[in-house]
């Protein structure tokens, strides 16, 4: 028994001084785009406990429509756990940046509290676990009702979507490991597993970057929740005018109870918080609201010029090397090391795999992705038979686009051919009736139209296209008979 103490002591130690190494820096963060459209939580960390749902929406044009639609999010909870607060906010953004770290390349993402608590920037202390845990617990009971507010990207259109957005979680604590290592039994995976309609947003690249160490920087639940939503709507352009209550209400979470002057009162510190840190243009009051009618007021926001203090390039394929490495969840020491003992080829070819098998979701790679790379380049690991290299693929992808360009050009041909036909038919056809005064011609086509088979003359009947398509059909058809039995 002392040995396994031991033993399991030294593994909470290795695994801790592995994950202290790592970058808590995230070079660029990512937020899902639905998820910064509407808040998902009450902006206060002290819920009413008998309330049971929140609700949001706002009315926008919808250009696939053409027309103005009502977008609402629902949002109920789990009895015992009740509805999401301001903390479980960052927390969810925080297993959207782990997925991030592992290249959105599978639902269930392997994880541990520690690992998350350092990359959240919260004190490594008993009280941000149990947050952690209590978070996960409340996500896996959240429902969101979206009702033309999902917005599908495959598609380009608002959608309704039901979902929970964790479809479950496995933590791990000492005793469960030790106990395992005692049974001998295989370890199990501290992981969380997406639900499939957000992991489809994350995979076809529902995404926008975001600077989450600037989100990390922010105090207060307001200041985060507005510069998430400001931060998307600035993409577009850099000046917003916004509807007070609307803003408020409905895309920061602020209680529906506040009348337009607490609702001031309570977006100033957010916005002073943003100006201070150069993300929002500082303007007095009488610039950043303004009044539309009694009790109605505007908000508008002006994004910064962002300074020009860009990290420094890379430009040494060793750095670039070393950097794809970091960004595969490597440590910077150990990437470091794998650069300057190993070839590049190898080392480049070793993260194409890995790439690879990642999206293939191969179970050799899911349990500890960056250890497996690390092992593989160490180990010159041998990739599997079905493996193709990026320039086998690229060639491939050559290879069917002249293929399609090929088929494309003689179905173009051929095309082309069969038009010309039917031109020739149709200016012969017209050639024949108006060589024919009118009154031989009406004769004629009338005598074309006898001929007409059962089928036909039920199709003559129609009125409108289906009759009149009928008619020049029988008429051309006659004509060309006609044409050829003169020679």
């Amino acid at each position: 028994m002392i040995n396994n103490k031991y033993h399991d002591e030294c593994f909470f130690l290795k695994e801790r001084e592995m994950e202290d190494k790592e970058q808590s820096r995230l070079h660029e963060g990512k937020d899902e785009m639905n998820l910064a459209e509407f808040p998902l939580c009450a902006i206060s960390d002290r819920l009413n406990p008998n309330q049971e749902s929140l609700v949001f929406e706002d009315r926008v044009w919808d250009k696939s429509r053409g027309a103005t639609i009502t977008r609402q999010l629902l949002i109920t909870g789990a009895k015992e756990y009740g509805l999401p607060t301001a903390h479980d906010d960052e927390v969810l953004l925080g297993l959207i940046q782990l997925s991030k770290l592992q290249g959105f390349a599978s639902r269930r993402v392997p994880f541990t509290r520690y690992q998350l608590i350092r990359l959240l920037g919260w004190r490594d202390e008993t009280k941000s676990y149990e947050r952690i845990e209590k978070s996960l617990n409340r996500w896996i009971g959240v429902t969101l009702y979206y009702q033309n507010a999902w917005r599908d990207r495959e598609h380009q259109s608002w959608v309704d979507e039901k979902f929970h957005l964790l479809d479950n979680v496995t933590l791990l604590d000492r005793e469960k490991i030790a106990l395992h290592r005692e049974a001998q039994t295989e370890l199990p995976i501290t992981s969380f597993t997406w639900n499939e309609v957000v992991f489809r947003s994350f995979q076809v690249g529902n995404l926008k970057s975001l600077d989450f160490d600037f989100f990390k920087q922010l105090e207060g639940a307001v200041a985060k929740r507005l510069y998430r939503f400001l931060d998307k709507r600035f993409f577009h352009r850099p000046r917003w005018e916004f509807n007070l209550q609307e803003l408020c209400w409905e895309h920061v979470g602020l209680a529906r109870s506040y009348d337009s002057s607490n609702l001031k009162r309570k977006l100033r510190p957010a916005i002073s918080e943003l100006e201070g840190k150069r993300f929002l243009v500082e303007v007095p009051d009488s610039e950043r609201f303004r009044r539309l009618a009694t009790g109605e007021w505007c908000v508008v926001f002006e994004r910064a010029r962002k300074e020009s203090s860009k990290p420094e390039k890379l430009n040494s394929p060793n750095e670039l090397l070393g950097q794809a490495l970091v960004d595969r969840g490597v440590r910077p020491s150990a990437a470091a090391d794998i650069v300057r003992r190993f070839p590049a080829e190898r080392i480049q070819h070793q993260i194409e795999v890995f790439d690879w098998l990642m999206s293939q979701k191969d179970a050799r790679v899911q349990r500890n992705p960056a250890g497996f790379l690390v092992s593989a380049i160490r180990g010159e690991y041998a990739a599997p038979t079905e493996f193709k290299t990026r320039q086998e693929r690229a060639d491939a992808t050559e290879r069917a686009l002249e293929a399609k360009r090929k088929r494309e050009e003689r179905q173009a041909k051929e095309q082309l051919r069969a038009d010309r036909k039917l031109q020739a038919r149709r200016e012969a056809a017209e050639n024949f009736w108006n060589s024919f005064s009118n009154e031989e011609r009406h004769q004629l086509q009338e005598e074309a139209l006898r001929q007409a088979g059962a089928f036909e003359k039920t199709l003559l009947e129609h009125p409108g296209p289906v009759g009149v398509a009928t008619r020049q059909k029988l008429l051309e058809e006659f004509a060309l008979r006609s044409l050829e039995a003169a020679g």
